[in-house]
């Protein structure tokens, strides 16, 4: 369902998301074909299942795997693809599974969406879930494109959580780039809203290594021409609420 849905939201998707609020560049950019082990639903009319693999590095350098429950569905001249539930497996241990469609409840009022056969849709292989160390501890963590419009992406992430031995839902981040900066310890998020509209969305960890979304930098096209051609707002999470400091 969310499938034929996905082909209708690039539009409405093109103004960006709710505001202030990402896509990351993944490790392998190449748009290749996922890894995958075809499931026995491989004939199913509504799309082909596979499992999409990775392995992930958490505390102490220790190994854990993840397994994407993922489906491909045929379009007109193309796939499209989607993710329903991610296994984190410690040899042969499940962990636990993390479930998009509960995601995908958290960012959007979408009853359904709670359902685990959900399979949010995204038109390239290369926008499956995705490793990075978003909160700068040394773990990586996942990143799940949810929704994909004409610019913008939605993406759930989980971040690991080494004192519960588990990843936990992070901040949905919206937009066409994630960037983790190190150095800077904070992730920008940039995303474009329409015509001559952009915005960059800081999100830095905090003590207990959550990601916590404390700056919008806010552009759009100047109607006077003057200057860079940009009028530029700078909001900044204050005491509980945005505040505007130039």
């Amino acid at each position: 369902m969310r499938s034929i849905l996905a082909l209708l939201l690039p539009l409405a998707l093109l103004a960006g998301c709710a505001a202030p609020s990402s896509s990351p560049v993944p490790e392998d950019p190449a748009p290749e074909s996922p890894s995958s082990s075809v499931s026995p639903d491989d004939d199913a009319p509504d799309g082909t299942f596979f499992d999409h693999e990775l392995s992930v590095t958490v505390d102490g350098g220790r190994t854990l795997t993840l397994v994407a429950h993922c489906k491909e569905t045929a379009m007109e001249g193309f796939s499209a693809y989607g993710t329903g539930t991610i296994d984190v497996l410690d040899g042969e241990e499940l962990l636990q599974t993390l479930h998009v469609g509960e995601g995908v409840l958290t960012l959007e009022e979408d009853a359904p969406a709670s359902s685990e056969e959900v399979y949010p849709t995204v038109f390239e292989s290369f926008y499956l879930p995705t490793l990075a160390d978003l909160n700068f501890d040394g773990a990586q963590d996942v990143l799940c494109m949810c929704d994909m419009g004409t610019v913008n992406g939605s993406y759930l992430c989980w971040l690991w959580d080494p004192a519960q031995g588990r990843f936990t839902a992070g901040p949905g981040l919206c937009g066409y780039a994630v960037e983790p900066d190190p150095d800077a310890r904070q992730v920008s998020v940039s995303s474009r809203g329409g015509w001559g509209t952009y915005d960059t969305d800081i999100y830095v960890p905090d003590e207990h290594g959550a990601l916590v979304h404390v700056k919008n930098i806010h552009q759009e096209a100047d109607p006077t021409g003057s200057g860079d051609g940009f009028l530029t707002t700078v909001s900044q999470w204050q005491d509980g609420q945005w505040v505007i400091v130039s």
